[in-house]
């Protein structure tokens, strides 16, 4: 039933997406139908936003059924969708408003001009600011954002049906030229000065919160939210250029006169945007079409610029009669700056959206210089080839196992080869940017620069991690050929030594005189020959650790440096540890007590030991008279890193305001 139930509800939802993708194109057709039948003149089309409005509807209609058929459960398609119903409703009854107030027919005129003003609003106060707000896939904004919204909607469509000659753009329309065209909605004696003021402050005040909402989601968004947000950004600013530009030109050569309605049709530009970022955001490389506009944008406002300038400066100096030498002296400087300029802007640019793939060098010394100052591992400079060329991923493979990366991993990646001295050592993964099926050569090429020293690199850390292996089996052999070596003299050679001393011993009792003097010489020799076997065994492997184990060993220890004024903790429960790891532990515990018993001047010591995550962890703590200073490197803390480093293992010691504190990381896989 779940499942059906899922299909009908999809199938419901797309049904609602195609109805309102069609009322909003049979609005459209009814404008064009409209337009035919009352004749209406292409200016009176073109100054009424007509054409604007017609088209923006029905790129939304288009768009919104798209996206709101492919993610019914996200509300940007239907906001869409809504600003194609309003947007083509306004401009369906613009050619009968026209010819109803040319004809005078009031009836007629109340009931369009009541559609007309009604209509559009509610898709310019409160369907795009929504979209703006939800984009990408975010969830509707808080009960109070969208009650403000909706209060603005209503507040646009009263102050709009209060104007009577919502037609004043088109020529021969202005007050005085046709009758007023009242809507049934307009509010007798309201004050649409004041009230257009404050609506209008609150819309831009929408619009730029979805702006700065759309500037955060792409700061802190991932590669995938960043490309989607670059689309309507690019669009938008498009759009206002376009506008901006052709608004500002028009000042200049026909002050007085208005400005070009047609240049809003550039809108429509938006909502196709959209929909590339919601349904095909990797259609196109985004980076690149930014690159290119604003590289090209800067690049001509700068050359107008110019040109504007030169051309007054010469025609100051001298005279008006004189605008063939200022246009040549502009074209000139113009002609000379072009080229430097763009490829100056250019790389500032590409520099900004693909980092250092123009200079290759710049971007390889970034790698190497990682390398040389703070990286610890080849893995430790991924970050720093994602960010000299604004990759979104990149990661090492050594003997096909993954051994880090960076980044979020798209669904595009390129390899490249690692090599040292002519040797495969492993491979260079990188994810292609968004909107691009393969790397740029130019990418490429300084991937293939940057791969040498990583390959070189990655080579040294195989050898140093094959050198540090076998230190650590030669050491964990040692350690264990001693223990064996200790077994041995124990049971054998010192349990010969004792039997011989006993046997001196029942010579000395049994007899006197020269016989009696020979066994105690005997009896001397074997004993102290008895002693020195017995400290070459403890030398070999420590008695207490072999006779007690570790956690006991240190705790007897710990014991004899017990004084009145100075007691110890010792804790933990450890399992069959190798000869090297038990031996290292036991010297390095040994060496931090003593050092707190001769110069910490603490009163408690606790001794922690215990087996995790494939180590073995020691921690000594004191809460001796510490300061922040660090320790003088003596013998004694020496010997304890000489120790663990053996092992592959760290030891951190350092004096805190609370006493000190010795900590011990030892890898059990030491045997």
């Amino acid at each position: 039933m779940g499942v059906r139930t899922g299909r009908v509800s999809t199938g419901v939802t797309t049904g609602l997406a195609a109805g309102l993708a069609a009322v909003g194109l049979l609005e459209a057709l009814a404008t064009v139908v409209g337009v035919l039948v009352t004749g209406m003149p292409f200016v009176a089309a073109r100054e009424s936003f007509l054409l604007t409005n017609a088209t923006v509807g029905t790129v939304c209609a288009l768009c919104g059924g798209l996206i709101a058929s492919r993610r019914p459960r996200r509300p940007l398609g239907w906001l869409l969708l809504g600003v194609a119903v309003a947007q083509t409703a306004t401009a369906a009854v613009t050619p009968w408003l026209v010819r109803a107030t040319l004809a005078g027919d009031p009836t007629a005129i109340t009931a369009t001009a009541t559609v007309y003003s009604a209509a559009w609003p509610w898709a310019v106060g409160l369907f795009l600011p929504l979209a703006l707000l939800v984009f990408p896939d975010a969830h509707l904004p808080a009960r109070p954002v969208l009650a403000l919204l909706l209060a603005n909607g209503v507040l646009q469509v009263l102050t709009f049906s209060a104007d009577p000659y919502p037609l004043a753009t088109i020529p021969g329309f202005a007050p005085g030229q046709v009758p007023p065209a009242w809507s049934l909605i307009a509010i007798p004696g309201l004050d649409t000065s004041l009230l257009g003021v404050a609506t209008n402050v609150l819309l831009a005040a929408t619009y730029l919160a979805g702006v700065v909402v759309l500037v955060l989601r792409y700061r802190h968004g991932d590669e995938r939210t960043r490309r989607q947000v670059l689309w309507p950004l690019l669009a938008a600013a498009g759009t206002v250029v376009v506008i901006g530009a052709t608004r500002t030109i028009w000042s200049i050569a026909a002050p007085g006169t208005g400005f070009p309605v047609i240049s809003t049709m550039f809108v429509a530009l938006i909502p196709v945007a959209i929909t590339i970022a919601v349904l095909r955001h990797r259609l196109l490389d985004i980076r690149l079409l930014w690159s290119r506009a604003v590289t090209y944008v800067v690049l001509t406002a700068s050359l107008v610029a110019t040109y504007v300038a030169v051309v007054e400066l010469v025609t100051r100096l001298l005279g008006p009669a004189d605008g063939l030498a200022s246009s040549v002296a502009a074209t000139v400087v113009v002609a000379a700056a072009f080229d430097p300029v763009r490829v100056r802007l250019q790389r500032l640019v590409d520099a900004l959206l693909y980092g250092d793939r123009a200079d290759p060098v710049r971007a390889v010394s970034s790698v190497t210089a990682q390398l040389a100052d703070g990286a610890e591992r080849p893995a430790d400079v991924l970050p720093a080839v994602c960010q000299a060329l604004k990759l979104p991923w990149a990661a090492l493979v050594e003997d096909g196992e993954l051994v880090a990366e960076s980044g979020v991993r798209p669904p595009g990646v390129e390899t490249l080869p690692l090599r040292h001295a002519g040797r495969m050592v492993g491979e260079l993964r990188v994810g292609v940017r968004s909107g691009q099926e393969r790397l740029d050569p130019s990418d490429r090429a300084v991937l293939e620069l940057m791969a040498l020293p990583i390959g070189v690199a990655l080579h040294a850390e195989a050898l140093a991690t094959a050198v540090r292996r076998s230190r650590q089996e030669i050491v964990g052999a040692r350690e264990e050929e001693r223990r064996r070596l200790r077994r041995d003299l124990h049971d054998g050679l010192a349990s010969v030594l004792t039997g011989v001393a006993f046997q001196a011993d029942t010579v000395v009792t049994l007899s006197d005189g020269r016989v009696a003097e020979l066994g105690e010489s005997i009896r001397t020799g074997v004993t102290g020959a008895l002693a020195d076997v017995r400290r070459l065994i403890n030398g070999l492997h420590p008695t207490a650790l072999h006779e007690l184990g570790l956690v006991e060993a240190v705790r007897r220890h710990a014991q004899r440096l017990a004084r009145e004024d100075l007691t110890f903790a010792v804790g933990g429960t450890v399992g069959d540890l190798p000869a090297a790891v038990e031996v290292a532990a036991y010297r390095i515990v040994v060496e931090a007590l003593t050092n707190v018993a001769r110069h910490a001047g603490a009163t408690h010591v606790e001794v922690a030991i215990r087996c995790g995550d494939g180590e073995l962890l020691v921690d000594v703590r004191d809460d001796g008279a510490g300061d922040a200073t660090a320790w003088d490197p003596g013998v004694g803390l020496r010997s304890m890193l000489e120790r663990a480093e053996e092992l592959g293992g760290r030891v951190r010691a350092a004096p805190s305001l609370d006493g000190g504190r010795v900590e011990a990381w030892l890898p059990l896989g030491a045997r």
